[in-house]
């Protein structure tokens, strides 16, 4: 693709989102960013230095807890006094100060579950800027910065959730292995979690078609769902970066979502209030193609009155609702999907009144 200008709304509409697109350029594609000058000491400054972190030991690939200031002594410890391989990967910073220097690209801030269908007021009542799931009122998942040294690697795996990502390399370089969602490629790398074996298998060697893929400072990359990866860092990286779910891959995005059930992903490793995301969707495309509001309050957060139906807004006659057939196709899996959960499973968010009759609406 030439521009990050083409890399639109109406791309995904047409096309979708199934391969991984490489913009050398990010002018067009509506991010805001640092200067390549900004370091993890900034990175401390703007996050607090007692943020306590996840860190991936990259030998054992399990991890152990930091706080932002022993990590920034470490990260500045010259490369050849670094007593071990450490690697930060799941550092969401949404709701600190670094949060304003970082905005993700525009075309994901127009398909982005979290952005489109989840309520408003309720993204907008979070305050602690921690991935707490106690003190989460939305899927945080939005805003990362990942701090990984030379030597960094991380072994094959799906983004949670089957969530697309957006990935821009400030400075530093990765190398990635990719791997397209092909039904075979997933059933493969099923049974390669499953086998206990990963630090014994190279992954990439077990499929038919394997890509590798350099990134550099100044580039971004975009990951569809489902594709399996693989990443080297050669060099000391920052990189910014986020997740997203979004309208035009359900179907895989539902079979990833399967595959972590099969592997027994751990719930903290997981997309968060995933289901009642699912509710969300549907409720907001009920809301937009009926005028029928299910949810005890308004976009606004306001209550409303029991079976209260909304009017929709009017809308000219050429910009009436109009579904592509992937999101028909998806709506229609979700609505499945959620039909087919136990019911103690279904994770109907306490704003839904009548979840039946929101699926009844959305059949």
């Amino acid at each position: 693709m030439a521009s990050g200008a083409d890399f639109s709304l109406a791309y995904f509409q047409e096309h979708g989102f199934e391969e991984p697109l490489l913009f050398k350029d990010k002018s067009n594609l509506g991010m805001r960013l640092p200067s390549e000058k900004f370091n993890v000491n900034d990175v401390r400054m703007c996050v607090g230095s007692r943020r306590r972190l996840d860190v991936m030991d990259v030998i054992t690939q399990k991890n152990i807890e930091m706080t932002m200031k022993e990590w920034c002594k470490y990260m500045n410890t010259p490369a050849p006094k670094r007593d071990r391989l450490l690697n930060v990967i799941s550092l969401e910073f949404s709701h600190t100060k670094l949060e304003n220097y970082v905005e993700p690209p525009t075309v994901v801030r127009q398909v982005d579950w979290i952005d489109v269908a989840w309520p408003r007021h309720l993204k907008e009542s979070q305050t602690e800027a921690t991935n707490s799931l106690d003190d989460m009122k939305y899927p945080k998942v939005q805003k990362y910065c990942l701090m990984s040294v030379a030597g960094c690697y991380t072994d094959f795996h799906i983004d949670f959730g089957g969530t697309s990502v957006w990935y821009h390399i400030l400075w530093g370089k990765k190398i990635f292995w990719l791997i397209p969602p092909t039904e075979t490629n997933l059933k493969l790398y099923e049974s390669w979690v499953l086998s206990g074996k990963q630090g014994d298998i190279f992954f990439g060697q077990s499929v038919e078609k394997c890509a590798r893929i350099e990134l550099g400072a100044g580039e971004t990359f975009f990951i569809p769902t489902g594709w399996i990866h693989a990443v080297y860092t050669p060099i000391d990286t920052l990189v910014f970066g986020g997740n997203f779910l979004h309208s035009f891959g359900i179907e895989k995005q539902l079979r990833i979502s399967q595959i972590e059930d099969t592997t027994r992903v751990p719930h903290k490793f997981r997309y968060p209030f995933y289901t009642e995301m699912l509710w969300y969707v549907l409720q907001r495309y009920v809301m937009c193609l009926t005028g029928r509001n299910h949810l005890s309050c308004d976009e606004e957060g306001k209550p409303v009155s029991i079976n209260c139906l909304l009017a929709p807004k009017p809308r000219p006659e050429m910009e009436s609702v109009r579904l592509t057939r992937r999101e028909l196709l998806g709506l229609s899996l979700i609505v499945d999907y959620l039909q087919r959960l136990p019911l103690t499973k279904r994770g109907c968010p306490d704003l839904l009144r009548d979840p039946n009759a929101l699926l009844q609406d959305a059949s």
